[in-house]
């Protein structure tokens, strides 16, 4: 009898479109990569399949953040092929990437009930560093105050927004979001002229991630100018913050939608030897 031919990791292609769509669809119902998206990804490389018996079963996304860390972003084996070290598989050849590409630490996030994939992770040495929240937030239940207001952003400002906000959104990251049309980075100011928010704002999503404000007092100021950047058929704006309870609780007085709750996991990435 032939022996079965074991998994590899490979590059994903813009051929692969009709297998990934399925995968996608089985594992991420909710939060699906649009074939657009698909191609920037594969466009972009660090995107890889999963591949066993000519059958894609998983896939990987990596990307540079910042300065030299690393984020794992899509991670996922398919459901019939699971419990069978494959996850395992893509985290290995994850660290590799890291590894390879010279990176200090690699940052992930993962939902806060899913404790098996956390479990994995933590093998590799990721640790939980924070919480993230994701909300649907409508247009119509923003009552601006006109204190603040939100442009965006000047090549002078980057390096201090970049400073102030460097956790989750450092210099050298907003750079490379804007090389693509695909986004807006956008702060928020007083009438001091002083920075108290920035985001990242994708219209076609639409939503922000990373969203940081100094406090919930400007949050409708700037949700209101987001609404400036956004497509007209959209009425609501897709909000996803970190480490910031006090918009959480704001979120849920107001009853905005919950989409999903998130820890952000953090790892070191040893150099090669």
């Amino acid at each position: 009898m032939q022996e079965c031919m074991k998994p590899i990791v490979r590059p994903m292609n813009n051929d692969d479109w009709t297998e990934f769509e399925k995968l996608d669809e089985e594992l991420f119902p909710i939060d699906r990569v649009r074939e657009e998206s698909f191609n920037t990804l594969v466009d972009r490389g660090a995107f890889f399949a999963l591949e066993s018996e000519g059958r894609m079963v998983g896939m990987l996304s990596l990307a540079r953040f910042g300065e030299d860390d690393g984020h794992l972003g899509r991670i996922g084996v398919s459901k019939s092929m699971q419990n069978r070290g494959l996850g395992a598989k893509l985290m290995e050849y994850a660290m590799d990437w890291f590894r390879n590409e010279s990176m200090s630490n690699a940052i992930l996030y993962t939902q806060d009930h899913n404790r098996h994939a956390q479990h994995l992770y933590k093998k590799f040495g990721f640790k939980i560093v924070g919480t993230t929240w994701h909300y649907f937030v409508p247009f119509r239940t923003i009552d601006s105050s006109g204190k603040y207001l939100c442009e965006r952003i000047q090549d002078g400002e980057i390096e201090a927004v970049g400073e102030k906000y460097g956790e989750y959104l450092p210099a050298a990251q907003i750079r490379r979001f804007l090389e693509s049309d695909d986004f807006h980075v956008l702060v928020l100011k007083n009438y001091e002229k002083d920075i108290v928010g920035v985001c990242r704002f994708t219209p076609a999503f639409p939503g922000c991630f990373p969203f940081q404000i100094d406090g919930i007092d400007c949050f409708d100021d700037f949700i209101s100018c987001l609404k400036l950047y956004s497509l007209p058929e959209f009425e609501y704006i897709r909000l996803t913050f970190t480490d910031n309870e006090d918009l959480a609780v704001l979120c849920d007085e107001r009853g905005y939608e919950l989409h999903h709750k998130l820890y952000r996991m953090k790892a070191e990435v040893s150099p090669k030897r």
